[in-house]
């Protein structure tokens, strides 16, 4: 019987949509069973729905503190029999609460060769800083910000033309496929 897992979304929901294609062309082994959103106008919500991938909208703003919503997260996720959690751009940082009840279940990806450019705009902190090589990376999360445990890298060159859009188009491409291979190894 394959494990279940969710995967959690904040803005369009790009990295969600290839997982949710790899899903349906049988190429990711675990059951993709539940996209959890706070932005009710993600698209990739749209492509669960005409896909059958159950999907619900949690807003941080509709509860009074981190601990509840991360409760009524965890409420979801048990009542779902989810097993492990993918981050596919959630922009929520991850509370104790979250972490003690899913420890070691949780993967995120993150725009850079880490312990490199950790937190938010790494394409823009490793344009800045002018390195030659970044990539993608997919970690265990922990409660220190993108400092977990790593599993999988990939590097992507940097080009002198290199804009954020261009080098973030190369970094995606590469995040689906470190993605891929994160989630039938690390969620089984």
């Amino acid at each position: 019987m394959s494990k279940k897992f969710a995967v959690f979304i904040s803005g369009y929901g790009r990295g969600c949509i290839e997982i949710i294609k790899d899903y349906k062309f049988g190429l990711i082994k675990p059951e993709l069973s539940l996209i959890i959103s706070d932005n009710p106008n993600s698209k990739a919500l749209e492509f669960a729905k005409e896909c059958g991938i159950h999907h619900v909208v949690v807003k941080r703003d509709e509860y009074k503190s981190k601990v509840d919503f991360e409760k009524k997260i965890i409420s979801l996720l048990i009542k779902n029999r989810i097993e492990f959690i993918f981050l596919a751009g959630w922009m929520n940082i991850i509370g104790t609460t979250l972490i003690k009840a899913f420890n070691n279940k949780i993967v995120n990806i993150h725009p850079s060769i880490l312990p490199s450019f950790k937190g938010l705009n790494a394409i823009d902190q490793a344009l800045s800083a002018g390195v030659k090589i970044t990539g993608v990376t997919t970690h265990f999360v922990n409660e220190s910000i993108d400092e977990g445990k790593i599993i999988q890298q990939k590097c992507v060159n940097v080009y002198v033309i290199d804009d954020v859009k261009t080098l973030d188009n190369r970094i995606f491409k590469a995040g689906t496929i470190i993605t891929l291979e994160t989630i039938n190894n690390v969620f089984i």
